[in-house]
């Protein structure tokens, strides 16, 4: 009788011993979970609340006092990888329309387009409204395209002097987003930007 009591006793102290370290297991993974929410939602909080660190180009072809242009490291890196797979560079513009007065534009152009020694375009098919831009801005130095090389043998951005005077001192930033990444322009005195995020209004 007293066996079997030991028996059942030792059953019993077996299964508490089980549960124990279940729900000790249990509560490990709880903590874990909860810590790793944490970290999350601060970096999250991090993110949101400091700039992101812009990169400094190697050479800025035709430099205006002034006036600049920021580039982030995201984007830098992204431009970086394009002109590896294509040797394609970034033309920035601005154009009158939108929702807001302006809209800027962002284009991929092969590197051939652009002379990049002079600062000037080769023949390149144009729309209507960039060959009314390009016009206005063909006379003397004001035909001279700034360029910015981020590094030797990586991406350019190259941006007409009307275009790089209205977005003077913004960020040019590439973003991950559900529906798909882009180049975004913010910053500056851009301000009323809307949805389709390339239209927006100047801050006088």
């Amino acid at each position: 009788m007293r066996r079997l009591n030991l028996n059942i006793f030792t059953h019993l102290q077996g299964r508490s011993v089980i549960r124990a370290n279940n729900l000790t297991k249990l509560t490990t993974t709880r903590l874990m979970m909860n810590s790793l929410i944490r970290r999350t939602y601060a970096t999250n909080l991090e993110e949101l609340g400091s700039s992101e660190k812009l990169v400094v180009p190697s050479k800025i072809i035709n430099k205006i006092d002034d006036l600049n242009l920021g580039i982030s490291e995201r984007a830098a890196s992204r431009l970086a990888q394009i002109y590896k797979d294509s040797q394609e560079v970034l033309k920035i513009g601005i154009e009158s329309g939108g929702c807001h007065g302006f809209q800027y534009t962002l284009q991929l152009i092969p590197e051939s387009k652009v002379d990049i020694t002079a600062g000037v375009m080769k023949e390149l098919e144009l729309s209507e409204k960039e060959n009314e831009i390009k016009d206005e801005f063909e006379d003397g130095a004001d035909s001279k395209l700034t360029i910015y090389e981020l590094n030797e043998d990586t991406g350019k951005v190259i941006i007409d002097p009307k275009s790089l005077k209205i977005l003077n001192n913004t960020i040019l930033t590439y973003t991950k987003e559900l529906i798909g990444s882009s180049f975004k322009i913010s910053g500056g005195s851009l301000k009323s930007s809307c949805g389709c995020g390339s239209s927006f209004d100047v801050e006088v």
